[in-house]
């Protein structure tokens, strides 16, 4: 089972993140963790809805974890950049070869820590920071690096994240109709 950290800061984008959270699940070989970067469990979506998460970043630095995913919403974002845990746990992903996968406004992180720099990605428009080369699409793909675009290319980010990881037969197993799950 791959294990990924999906962090949660008031004003995150949910849709971005819960279904993320529920296109790898549907896999059956990634668990997903919803980790709050606060000192309490329930996180504030960027449009009020509130969500429970799994655990907290203080009682879990990353260990054991393949990969950690940021999702977008403006005061997410910010939420996340202003936590000094999340940026020194972005650079021990980093550090340790593990992917760092951003979406919406998120990418800006990395770019603001250099991890764009050279890359090809794609964000939020207007969220374009680093050296990278930017593309106007969905999703992009460059090495271990993936970006996604907005809100509404989630599956598309999600679906690219699956078939790095798992191989385009597991992207074809989570479409709609192919397995029981509701």
């Amino acid at each position: 089972m791959i294990k990924g950290m999906i962090l949660l800061a008031d004003g995150f984008e949910q849709t971005e993140a819960l279904q993320a959270h529920d296109a790898f699940r549907r896999t059956g070989k990634i668990q997903p963790v919803l980790v709050s970067i606060h000192d309490r469990k329930e996180v504030e979506s960027s449009s009020g809805v509130k969500v429970i998460a799994n655990g907290l970043l203080s009682e879990n630095k990353g260990e054991g974890y393949a990969f950690l995913m940021l999702p977008g919403g403006k005061r997410g974002v910010e939420n996340l950049k202003n936590s000094p845990e999340v940026i020194s746990l972005i650079k021990a992903f980093r550090a340790e070869g593990k992917p760092v996968y951003a979406i919406c406004a998120a990418p800006s992180i990395l770019g603001e820590l250099g991890y764009l720099d050279g890359k090809n990605y794609t964000c939020f428009p207007g969220f374009q920071t680093g050296k990278g080369h930017y593309i106007d699409q969905g999703a992009v793909v460059d090495g271990d690096l993936i970006t996604g675009h907005s809100m509404g290319y989630t599956l598309a980010f999600a679906e690219a994240i699956i078939k790095k990881l798992l191989g385009e037969e597991a992207v074809l197993a989570i479409r709609p109709g192919t397995m029981g799950l509701s």
